[in-house]
């Protein structure tokens, strides 16, 4: 079994465990739509699974929408004093030094599209949520809370179906390379003008951490 393959089972049981059942059960594995992967008809929450395992910065690089540096360590002591890797990427077609925004932007595209589809199939109206749950695999040079807020700032401006987004580390927490400390195993951010929309995700986040130090992720 791939990673992914595990990664996908994982969840599986997470959000059955949950209350949320596979789309799929309901329209079948080729459906004439594109489908979100879970949804809870009892509170009508759709939920999309993307699965990030490329490492965008394997010479560190940077995000310039967030002035963001990223820092690729090479020969690093306990302490994290040592010699760290910055290369910056080629210009992308916008100008812009930036290796991860755009590939981000086309995983919400087509998880926006997929909620969105989703939905209407269960004939939900726009008022009912629909999130995105980012498993980062790998990656030990992005930050969770890189990634979440990237997201958060893309989502608002392009992606109307997609009401919050949770970004976890299925694998276990990445060792920030500039501090030597632990990132978080989970963080999330919701939409602010979307009723509950920050409370659901929160606690979906708050349940997949529980899931988490359960040792549900590696069984």
């Amino acid at each position: 079994m791939t990673d992914l393959e595990q990664v996908e089972k994982q969840f599986d049981r997470f959000a059955q465990q949950i209350s949320f059942s596979r789309v799929s059960d309901d329209v079948g594995s080729s459906p004439r739509f594109s489908n979100a992967d879970y949804v809870d008809k009892r509170r009508r929450i759709v939920i999309e699974l993307k699965i990030l395992d490329t490492e965008y910065f394997p010479r560190g690089g940077i995000i310039e929408s967030m002035n963001s540096i990223i820092v690729q360590p090479t020969n690093i002591n306990e302490d994290g004093t040592g010699q760290y890797e910055f290369l910056l990427p080629k210009l992308n077609r916008e100008g812009k030094h930036d290796s991860f925004e755009e590939p981000l932007r086309r995983v919400l595209k087509k998880a926006n599209k997929q909620i969105r589809e989703t939905k209407e199939y269960y004939k939900y109206s726009s008022e009912n949520l629909g999130f995105l749950i980012i498993a980062q695999l790998g990656l030990q040079s992005l930050s969770p809370e890189v990634t979440v807020n990237l997201a958060h700032r893309l989502l608002i401006k392009e992606f109307s179906s997609i009401d919050g987004v949770l970004v976890c580390t299925p694998n276990g927490s990445l060792v920030d390379p500039t501090t030597i400390r632990s990132n978080p195993e989970a963080v999330n951010i919701g939409r602010s003008d979307k009723l509950n929309a920050y409370e659901i995700i929160n606690r979906i986040g708050e349940q997949w951490l529980d899931f988490y130090l359960k040792g549900g992720h590696s069984s």
